[in-house]
């Protein structure tokens, strides 16, 4: 049998790890080490002999590029919760056989054909908070019957959502609900993780609302009200000088809702500065091409930046000759992309934010000050947000690691940091 790999954990950590309930969730805020201590509880029941313990998220690739990433390799200066030596990986069947011990089946929750015929001893789940609804959790419950294990556990770890989210209401999270019998949450903060850096922990306090609450202090409650909460006019509309700016387009599609390019200037700092917007309803798709055009030669824009999903008008505006940016790694979860840009509205220390509007910019202006929340649910109303998607298009690009840029006629990549 393999012997235990001892690492050392945090004081909520080692509560979770220690936890013998039959459903149990690690519930924390940014940087409170969520993942590691998945893996570390995983890993935990895996080392006992003939036990199959399955680790999921909500999709394959989420899980290869983040958990799998802690279990194997390791994060920052963590080691790997699992040495090498200590495992044989088979990519194919996304199996990890331990030595002597018991095994880890890795999957997402996009495979239902495979969740279907597993039989495990435990599972654990990463960001458990993706889930769709309470059927997902169950049908996970369903699995763990194999007798290896003495426990037979389902847990989870995630960031806060809403008080509505099923396993707030599971877990007792929501107020004053108590959690169901055999349930048991862990609560922890960004604080109690004392080794994150100070500047990432200064950044964590300089949070705001409800983003503060469930980021930092781990709380679950629900946005509410408008989606950039922090726009001001006299702070974010103003007019600044674009002649030493590069020039972006901002691009999203439309024919019963408007279809929108945003020209978006970026000075030496990666500020950005919405500086003239083009914003039409029943435009038709040849139409809309020929005003990128034109717009590429009025405004000097370098890089068009279009929704993802509208490959059409991608092809459409490259066969035009226009530069449009490679989008399909990127990013294009909405709740994410909103982060980010309001991450950019946020004043800095010289009294400035990083993302401002110039004042003809009537209809963007609307929409920064009409998007709203649904009610006690994660996603905003889909209703005034077509300039904000634009620039979240173009917001999620630039934050990627590297970007393309253009000098001359050479193409090259330059390193961004944020």
């Amino acid at each position: 049998m393999t012997k235990p790999i001892n690492h050392t954990l945090l004081p909520k950590q080692l509560e979770f790890t220690g936890a013998q309930e039959s459903e149990v969730l690690y519930s924390g805020a940014f940087g409170a080490g969520k993942t590691r201590a998945v893996c570390e509880k995983v890993v935990m029941h895996a080392c006992i002999p003939h036990n199959r313990v399955g680790l999921c998220r909500k999709t394959l690739k989420s899980l290869k590029a983040t958990t799998l990433v802690t279990l194997l390799q390791g994060d920052g200066f963590q080691p790997p919760v699992l040495p090498p030596g200590a495992y044989v990986y088979n990519k194919s069947d996304q199996v990890i056989k331990l030595n002597g011990a018991g095994e880890i089946v890795c999957f997402g929750m996009d495979d239902y054909q495979k969740i279907g015929s597993l039989n495990l001893g435990a599972c654990g789940v990463d960001e458990a908070v993706e889930l769709d609804d309470y059927t997902d959790w169950m049908m996970l419950r369903g699995r763990c019957r194999n007798e290896a294990d003495p426990h037979r556990q389902l847990f989870g770890a995630c960031n806060p959502g809403p008080p509505t989210h099923f396993l707030a209401t599971r877990f007792g999270l929501a107020g004053s609900l108590n959690p169901a019998p055999g349930c048991r949450a862990i609560e922890t903060c960004s604080s109690d993780n004392w080794f994150l850096p100070k500047d990432y922990q200064d950044w964590l306090d300089s949070l705001t609302g409800t983003h503060r609450a469930r980021y930092r202090d781990g709380l679950w409650v629900g946005f509410e009200g408008l989606v950039y909460d922090s726009w001001e006019r006299k702070v974010h509309i103003k007019e600044r000088d674009i002649s030493r700016m590069r020039r972006l387009g901002f691009v999203d599609e439309g024919y019963t809702n408007p279809g929108v390019i945003v020209s978006v200037g970026e000075d030496g700092d990666g500020r950005l500065h919405v500086f003239r917007e083009f914003y039409e309803r029943q435009i038709n798709p040849s139409d809309f091409v020929a005003e990128a055009v034109r717009r590429q030669a009025e405004d000097n824009i370098e890089w068009f930046v279009v929704d993802p999903s509208a490959a059409g008008l991608i092809a459409d505006m490259k066969a035009a000759g226009l530069q449009v940016a490679d989008t399909a790694e990127v990013n294009n979860d909405v709740f994410d992309g909103i982060r980010h840009v309001q991450d950019r509205l946020k004043v800095q220390g010289d009294g400035n934010p990083r993302l401002t509007i110039d004042p003809s910019c009537e209809q963007t202006i609307r929409e920064f000050e009409s998007y709203i929340w649904k009610p006690g649910r994660d996603e905003p109303v889909k209703q005034f947000d077509h300039a904000v998607s634009a620039i979240r298009y173009g917001v999620m690009w630039l934050e990627q690691p590297t970007v393309p840029i253009t000098i001359g006629i050479t193409r090259i990549a330059r390193v961004r940091t944020r």
